[in-house]
């Protein structure tokens, strides 16, 4: 498979992996997070979407060094979604944790819930604006 067909791939699968993340978020946040079986979806799609992630930036950047990559990187939309990417995994590990230990809705849950919904309009506004940029590439040819 080429490396185009494979950011292809990976492009797709982490939009919808990101929208069934949102789905499930929103879900938690309405019933404070009530079922057991609604974590653990939330957790392992979360895993998902990390995984994701880090496969699109590794196929964009390979093995350089990637914090650099992104503290250089001239596009804002893309160096804030790193960040914020960096908070949501950090405080949905931490979040973890502290659901494993309790089993009980914290306010580290509430305050991950907030800074995910963050990446989501991100990663949406990082999208739409990669979209258009292929658009106007494949008009220009």
């Amino acid at each position: 498979m080429t490396p185009a067909k494979r950011l292809k791939v990976c492009n797709r699968s982490l939009g919808i992996v990101l929208i069934l993340m949102l789905i499930s978020g929103i879900q938690l946040e309405v019933t404070s997070g009530r079922y057991a079986w609604s974590v653990w979806v939330h957790i392992v799609l979360g895993i998902i979407l990390t995984a994701l992630s880090l496969y699109h930036i590794h196929l964009h950047y390979k093995s350089d060094n990637w914090l650099a990559r992104f503290v250089k990187n001239k596009n804002t939309v893309t160096r804030v979604l790193w960040w914020v990417f960096l908070l949501t995994a950090i405080t949905g590990i931490a979040t973890t944790i502290v659901w494993i230990i309790g089993q009980h809705h914290s306010p580290l849950g509430g305050i991950h819930g907030k800074i995910g919904f963050l990446m989501f309009i991100v990663a949406l506004i990082h999208v739409i604006r990669h979209i258009h940029k292929q658009k106007a590439l494949k008009h220009n040819r």
